[in-house]
């Protein structure tokens, strides 16, 4: 046996091994797929003398690529002459060599998405359109990703309108490219594949020189980059793929999941094999997440098994809201630390990045460090600062930072110009932009344009004196049409609309807790949450990540949160026509399991706020818990029947004294010091006064009035409240 493979297990070795003709490798999660692709590379140089310059690898990220290079160069002293690279920068590279032959010279720019949204936004000012340029830009891709011009793709859009509009915008924003002798990442992909199907020369080249191909992340490839892969492979027939359909995630950017089924059709005498062996997780996990995606179709069957033990019994918590859910979160992080975890052992997985709002609360009222991956915190993400700069003009009328957000979003078709031309008349005049634009110092052209802010500017603030705190929030994200300006067209887009709804259920549940707090307040409080920082300079954090960024990592302890029909899955999913989107959002639950190795803690809510009803509603439970369950759970609850499944369910009423373990600390605190009228300072809220004493003292809540953040209910246990005598 070669030395390079022998320290591969079976399942691992016998696809390694096999070097010549097309190979597809479903691995399943945590099954060592890296450690294999890396030691067959390694085995066709060390063993079989294929030279590096004939060995092509691509991989998705390039931290994936740098880590398969330094995996190679420890084994074998170099990868000289080998392409080990993403998609893209396996492209850019041709492109570089070959770009005279589609009409470009190889001093080409590359636009990254700043570049492309500036780009159409100039192409939409002079449209008289209200789709946004966000849409426009998603449009582009979608095509591009699919190989198709405008006028192919304008046949996928059954809105003349939108139509029109869409094509138009699509053949002028190439024309522009290619006036400034400029690409996007989507075309390094379809110029590439231009180039191979009208310069065979150029094509025949790249096939002898990449006689053995090697794809990761397989599932993930899109139609454009199959096509690629295919045409390089065409001659000698020997890629290899390595992937895993249960978890392609990634539809919403062009991911196609048929690939893996398409390439067993289209490359002759495919041989094909399982990695299902897990390194990663308990033997109670990968059961559970067995269960699940079996219930999947479309997939090549495999069942992940392990010899790792059988591990702790999965948990699962029905919360009453959103606010009991986040707080068992860290009460339950908080006990698994007293029993020797570190913060870097938990993760916090999440839908969508809309839940982070009150996790990150908190985790800050306990002292919890955490690291949000995969956006900005959650008063940091640009549609939360937009709304936020309307409500301070309303508060402080001479923000002029505020006013430059306000005027830049919606889109008023106010640009550089016309600012530069306000901050000059604003310093003239020794007034604030606002003021500026709301008094009486404009005229001409200029006034006319920034009629509409003034009446909307206006009306705002005559409306914030008359109404209740959280009416005239709502009223404001209407009035101006955030969501509207927003759109949505993309994932991201949604996103955007979920932290709208988020942050107005933040100002209700501020002004639930404060029945007399008005804007000041508010605003007071939430840019005190915003500028707690220390606790990231802490390198020992829990990690509080989506489930889309989460795959490819792994953690000791996860939570999965908000289980509820509607949030995971998505509604859209659960009432689409087409089933492959439920599909994906199984294999999305599948990947958040499979990132646990050794606990796995699963959450829902029972109630949630309804912003079409303007009430709290009941929501049911995700089907994935039912699922997980087993057929015969209780449908009320979807809970297990006993020794049905690994799920275990603590109730309300024990949830103290079962799930969240009493210390020796805890149980003896001392809360008879913390009555009614008692002055407390907490180390991030600063100075309070308790307004509700401790009545149950299993648990002891306490609240207390802040002087800076109002209003809040805290566990006595995890709050480090220290008594100002």
């Amino acid at each position: 046996m070669s030395k390079i493979l022998e320290n591969l297990s079976e399942e691992q070795r016998l696809p390694a091994e096999i070097c010549e003709g097309p190979v597809l490798v479903t691995a399943g999660a945590g099954s060592g797929k890296t450690r294999m692709l890396t030691h067959r590379i390694a085995h066709l140089v060390f063993d079989e003398n294929v030279a590096p310059y004939n060995i092509l690898a691509i991989t998705f990220t390039n931290k994936a690529a740098n880590e398969m290079k330094e995996r190679l160069e420890s084994m074998l002293g170099y990868t000289d002459g080998m392409w080990i690279c993403t998609f893209h920068a396996m492209c850019s590279k041709i492109l570089r060599r070959e770009a005279e032959g589609i009409g470009y010279t190889s001093n080409f720019s590359i636009y990254t998405d700043v570049e492309k949204d500036r780009t159409i936004k100039r192409i939409l000012d002079n449209k008289n359109t209200n789709i946004t340029a966000d849409t426009i830009a998603w449009h582009i891709s979608n095509a591009k990703n699919h190989l198709l011009s405008p006028d192919e793709y304008a046949e996928n859009i059954p809105n003349p309108r939108k139509r029109e509009v869409i094509t138009l915008c699509y053949k002028e924003y190439e024309e522009e490219l290619k006036k400034c002798n400029a690409l996007d990442f989507d075309d390094l992909l379809n110029k590439t594949y231009e180039l191979f199907n009208t310069k065979p020369d150029v094509l025949a080249y790249y096939q002898d020189k990449f006689k053995y191909i090697h794809v990761d992340e397989f599932q993930d490839t899109n139609k454009a980059q199959y096509l690629l892969i295919s045409l390089l492979a065409a001659k000698y027939n020997n890629i290899f793929v390595v992937g895993d359909e249960d978890q392609c995630i990634y539809s919403w950017r062009g991911a196609d999941v048929t690939n893996v089924s398409a390439f067993t059709k289209d490359f002759k005498d495919v041989k094909v094999f399982k990695l299902e062996q897990n390194y990663r997780s308990t033997k109670t996990i990968l059961q559970a997440a067995n269960q699940l995606i079996v219930k999947n179709q479309n997939r090549i069957s495999k069942t992940l098994w392990t010899n790792n033990d059988e591990g702790k019994e999965i948990k699962t918590f029905t919360a009453y809201n959103e606010t009991e859910e986040a707080e068992y979160v860290a009460q339950t992080i908080k006990n698994l630390i007293m029993d020797g975890y570190s913060y870097n052992d938990f993760a916090v997985l999440m839908r969508v990045n809309s839940q982070s709002r009150i996790l990150e609360e908190k985790f800050i009222t306990y002292g919890i460090p955490y690291r949000l991956y995969g956006g900005f915190k959650f008063f940091e993400r640009k549609e939360i600062k937009d709304v936020t700069a309307y409500l301070r003009l309303i508060h402080n009328p001479y923000d002029d930072e505020a006013t430059r957000r306000m005027l830049a979003f919606p889109k008023k078709g106010i640009g550089d110009a016309t600012i530069a031309q306000l901050e000059m008349l604003a310093e003239e005049n020794q007034v604030s932009l606002y003021n500026l634009i709301v008094g009486n110092y404009l005229d001409g052209a200029l006034k006319k344009k920034l009629e509409s802010v003034k009446e909307l500017m206006n009306n705002l603030k005559e409306k914030s004196d008359k109404m209740p705190l959280y009416e005239f929030v709502e009223y404001a994200i209407n009035k101006v049409d955030f969501k509207g300006a927003i759109g949505d067209k993309t994932d991201e887009d949604q996103n955007k609309q979920m932290n709208i709804d988020d942050f107005l259920l933040s100002v209700k549940e501020f002004s639930d807790a404060n029945t007399t707090a008005d804007l000041q307040e508010y605003l007071q409080s939430i840019t005190l949450m915003r500028d707690i920082d220390a606790l990231d300079q802490n390198e020992d954090f829990v990690t509080l990540i989506t489930v889309h960024a989460a795959k490819g990592l792994e953690f000791n302890v996860v939570f999965i949160v908000g289980l509820n029909d509607g949030l995971f899955p998505l509604s859209r999913a659960i009432n689409s026509d087409d089933e492959n989107e439920l599909e994906e959002e199984r294999r999305l639950m599948y990947v958040a399991i499979t990132r646990a190795k050794s606990r796995l803690y699963l959450s829902r809510a029972k109630t949630r706020f309804s912003f079409e009803s303007k009430r709290t509603e009941y929501s049911i439970p995700s089907r994935f818990l039912k699922e997980l369950a087993g057929e015969d759970a209780d449908d009320e609850m979807y809970l297990p029947k006993e020794k049905r499944s690994a799920l275990s369910q603590p109730t309300l009423s024990n949830i103290s004294k079962n799930n969240i373990r009493q210390t020796n600390s805890a149980r003896s605190a001392d809360y008879s010091k913390f009555t009614k009228g008692t002055k407390v300072r907490h180390p991030h809220f600063g100075v309070g006064e308790i307004t509700v004493e401790v009545t149950d003292f299993a648990s002891g809540f306490v609240t207390i009035k802040f002087e800076s953040v109002g209003i809040k209910t805290l566990s006595l246990k995890y709050a480090s409240l220290e008594i100002i005598e």
